[in-house]
């Protein structure tokens, strides 16, 4: 019988002219194969470039040539004021019929500060349907995210970064002490007895495991996760069945 339920909270595919190619569905279902990850949530690698219409579009093409219910897809955000993604229900309708479950936004790539005057309503929108929202802090300025939590405390808000966390407690403590609907995905965050400490102090359905897929591989946070020190319900949590309950309660 299979040790854990894996389900990865921060996979990317998709390629682009200033990234190159970067794994599709089937280079992602594989390596999910190989470690032993069960789902995974998956966003568009080059959706900075792309721009949101055309990186979700794809994302929603790849997925769908994946044909498994194996991989979740996430879909980016832009202000409503400039009305380049279908508007209102139509776009949560598109999200079910997508297997889209969360969302996420990049407002350095696409030029718009994220606040209530710009996305308030569809932010709103996904709070009453209990959809996550992807936030990435940017490296030693974490501003952002402060900003961005401070503005919408009451939406389920999961805060992740592509190039790593180590020695970033001092950031994340105090988000995670202020704000419970705060989630955190674990790639990247490689401190001594780290992931424990969160979880004694915040609890361990705060936590998610998370790649940072394909920057790094699905082993390596895996590996971290057993060696922690948890117990084995809270592993478990960490390693799947958070992420599951946060989908399984999103309403489209």
């Amino acid at each position: 019988m299979k040790e854990l339920f894996f389900f990865d909270a921060d996979c990317q595919i998709g390629s682009g002219p200033a990234i190159g190619i970067l794994p599709g569905a089937p280079e992602l279902l594989a390596d999910m194969d190989r470690f032993g990850v069960d789902r995974a949530l998956v966003r568009h690698g080059n959706c900075g470039l792309l721009g949101a219409e055309a990186a979700n579009r794809e994302l929603s093409t790849m997925l769908g040539e994946a044909a498994t219910d194996r991989l979740c897809g996430v879909w980016c955000i832009l202000p409503d004021q400039c009305p380049e993604l279908p508007q209102g229900d139509e776009f949560f309708a598109a999200m079910k019929r997508g297997n889209i479950r969360a969302l996420t936004l990049m407002p350095d790539d696409h030029l718009f500060v994220p606040c209530r005057l710009s996305i308030g309503r569809i932010m709103d929108a996904a709070r009453e349907r209990n959809i996550p929202v992807l936030f990435r802090a940017r490296g030693n300025d974490w501003s952002n995210a402060y900003n961005f939590v401070r503005e919408f405390p009451r939406n389920r808000i999961v805060l992740y970064e592509r190039w790593g966390k180590w020695g970033r407690d001092r950031q994340l403590r105090p988000l995670l002490e202020n704000f419970e609907n705060l989630f955190f995905s674990i790639g990247g965050y490689m401190v001594p007895e780290g992931l424990r400490d969160l979880a004694e102090l915040y609890g361990a359905e705060r936590l998610l495991y998370g790649s940072g897929y394909p920057l790094y591989n699905q082993g390596s946070g895996m590996l971290q996760l057993k060696q922690s020190g948890l117990a084995a319900d809270e592993v478990a949590l960490i390693a799947g069945k958070n992420l599951e309950k946060l989908l399984d309660e999103v309403q489209l």
